[in-house]
């Protein structure tokens, strides 16, 4: 009887197991969708920016005024 005991409990240990690792795997996807989504905004951001500084220095070098 101990060793049907100890047999269940493997098996429920490898079951928990396999179930945190596919838990954990999501919670990385996330993450990692999440720090690729600011990085995406972050960039668009400074894109506008490089964008709005050099069409200021375009009108800057071409006599443009404030």
């Amino acid at each position: 009887m101990k060793e049907l005991h100890t047999n269940d409990l493997s098996m429920n240990s490898g079951k928990l197991f396999r179930e945190q690792m596919v838990e954990n795997f999501k919670i990385i996807e996330r993450n990692d969708s999440d720090i690729r989504r600011l990085l995406q905004e972050d960039h668009d951001d400074l894109s506008k920016q490089l964008t709005q500084i050099n069409k200021r220095l375009d009108e800057l070098m071409n006599g443009g005024a404030m």
